[in-house]
């Protein structure tokens, strides 16, 4: 099975997003969702060469996933 990346669900950079903490298109998108539980957050920032280029939200991360029944919304 192909591993998930954060590239397989970027959504539109929110303005205002916390840049930290943040990940990249290439991080595997399960470090996403445990960044965004350790820090109570619904979406990341994903960043290119330090600019922000768009988010994850941990909604999306736990479908791609096929994790449910873990979030309202």
């Amino acid at each position: 099975m192909k591993e998930k990346k954060v590239q397989d669900i970027l959504a539109p950079f929110l303005e205002g997003t916390p840049l930290k903490p943040s990940v990249t298109l290439a991080d595997r998108l399960i470090h996403a969702v445990e960044l965004m539980v350790n820090h109570n957050r619904k979406y990341i920032a994903v960043v290119s060469k330090g600019r922000p280029i768009g988010v994850v939200y941990l909604k999306d991360a736990f479908q791609e996933l096929g994790i449910k029944g873990l979030t309202k919304g």
